[in-house]
């Protein structure tokens, strides 16, 4: 299987001074290359780590090669296994070599790469050669669960285009940065005292530990359910989630303007295209996406151009309603802001969009019905009401019922181009487990429809890509493009993939706080 594919090593440069150096390897043989002979190559290279090379490429030649294979990131986007996703930064390529290799051969090129020790061209050729039929074996295992054609259609040229966006980096405003900089750490310390002070805890951000010790004794489940469920989606009266969220917002906040340096002009994040257990994208190092929208304002586009943000417009509910065929959901999705009128329907209050989302969210992930009703009265929403409008969506609830009962026949749930979710368990779903099926076949669908709007995209000539976010996108353009243009794009691309089954919504947004 490994004919018309070359192994492409590397020796890296982590000073930054233009120093790498690549090599092709195929039949026990290597040749050293120029980035230039490795972006024209015409043969599908099998690589590992390849977003630390990917950028070099980049920047020295304006373009990247056709195929490339990263064996670990084909292993971690089509195995299937939440541990592999969630472990995929304490792992590497390495510990797959030594099925291989051994050890001691693995441990050498380790060093080569690292530069603590020579150059040895024998340890590459049998590196490649390791390299090249762990991508066979990949490719087979992928193709088996059906995973390959997703990988080739969707997140090899989705990682290809967000690599070359991140190579061409980002330009910082020198001054709110440095404005943000001095304010952060006041504003940090006051949002903490402030928060300890309500809630009567130490003066530090509470661990997911600390959160489940305070929540637990007020009543709060936590069997088959994490910590992070509870805070996004449990509503409480005393707002104890939202203001955790928000302290946690702030901490992240103050982690990230860190580690951007007065001195650096743009920045070139790291890309993680398949960064969750359900596909989404990740920008690192630093963690743009995490920015609070107070603190956006340091990112500045280009001499000439423009920013525009467009997001997909109440974009899981609107998945949900076109997956389970809920005419309910679906008319509510068509009719309007889907949010504004569940708080309208709850609460008579079309103000608590907010309350109402969360509300939303958490009976579509599969609170229990007592819990819900609860939280809705706790928010001041007559139980009746509650009660009366959750209990319409009979349809939706016969779909969780059918991915319930694939999940326990075949053990896996997925989309319509895979990404599926494996089972490690047996015997009767676990809550926890039913909860975790919705969320990826929600989920990772709008990971999918998200990634398909990134490719087309990739084909307006006028637009950059900057960041993505999980349902929305900022680029820069030309101060004459029309940026409605891009939200037709997503609505369509979103319309599209359900056939029509709804009409997709995206608008232009503000980026950051005004």
């Amino acid at each position: 299987m490994s004919e018309g594919k070359k192994a492409l090593l590397f020796i890296n440069d982590f000073a930054d001074r233009n120093a790498e150096r690549f090599y092709l390897s195929c039949s026990g043989l290597v040749a050293e290359v120029s980035a230039e002979e490795v972006a024209s190559e015409e043969e599908e290279l099998v690589c590992h780590d390849y977003w630390l090379i990917a950028p070099a490429i980049y920047k020295r030649t304006r373009t990247l090669p056709k195929r490339v294979i990263d064996v670990e990131e084909l292993r971690i986007s089509t195995s299937g296994k939440r541990e592999d996703r969630e472990n995929r930064d304490s792992t590497d390529v390495y510990a797959s070599l030594t099925e291989y290799l051994e050890r001691e051969t693995v441990e050498r090129y380790r060093k080569i790469v690292f530069k603590s020790a020579p150059f040895d061209a024998d340890t590459l050729a049998r590196v490649g050669a390791a390299l090249l039929s762990l991508s066979d074996r990949l490719e087979g295992v992928a193709k088996g669960a059906d995973e390959w054609d997703r990988y080739l259609k969707i997140e090899r040229p989705v990682t290809d285009y967000l690599i070359r966006s991140a190579a061409k980096g980002i330009a910082i405003d020198s001054s709110a940065l440095r404005r943000h900089k001095d304010d952060i750490d006041f504003l940090y310390y006051m949002a903490l005292k402030a928060f300890s002070a309500k809630y009567s805890l130490p003066l530090e951000v509470p661990s997911d530990e600390d959160a489940i010790e305070y929540l637990a004794p007020r009543g709060f489940e936590f069997s088959g359910v994490g910590i992070e469920y509870v805070l996004n989606f449990v509503p409480m009266h005393d707002g104890f989630s939202d203001q955790l969220l928000e302290l946690r917002k702030i901490a992240t906040s103050r982690w990230t303007l860190s580690s951007i340096p007065l001195s650096q002009k743009r920045i070139f994040p790291i890309v993680d295209s398949f960064g969750s257990i359900t596909s989404r994208i990740y920008y690192k190092d630093p963690s743009l996406q995490n920015l609070s929208k107070r603190h956006r304002d340091i990112l500045a586009p280009d001499e000439g151009m423009k920013f525009s943000y467009v997001d997909f417009g109440q974009y899981e509910a609107g998945i949900m309603g076109a997956l389970s065929g809920d005419e309910k959901m679906l008319a509510l999705f068509a009719s309007g802001d889907l949010y504004t009128q569940v708080a309208q329907s709850i609460f008579s209050d079309a103000a608590k969009r907010k309350h109402a989302k969360r509300l939303f969210l958490s009976y579509a992930y599969g609170m229990k019905r007592k819990g819900l009703i609860d939280a809705a009265a706790e928010l001041g929403a007559p139980r009746d009401t509650a009660k009366k409008f959750f209990s319409q969506f009979s349809k939706f609830e016969d779909w969780k019922r059918s991915i319930w009962t694939d999940f326990l026949a075949t053990g896996r749930v997925g989309t319509a181009l895979g990404n599926y979710l494996t089972r490690n368990n047996s015997g009767d779903l676990s809550e926890k487990e039913k909860r975790s099926a919705v969320s990826q076949v929600v989920q990772g669908t709008a990971s999918l429809i998200f990634k398909k709007a990134l490719l087309r995209l990739s084909l307006v000539q006028e637009v950059e890509l900057k960041v993505p976010m999980h349902d929305a996108v900022l680029f820069q353009h030309p101060i004459e493009f029309n940026p409605t243009i891009v939200a037709g794009l997503f609505s369509d691309v979103l319309t599209e993939h359900f056939n029509g089954r709804i009409i997709g919504k995206a608008s232009v947004e503000s980026f950051h706080q005004k």
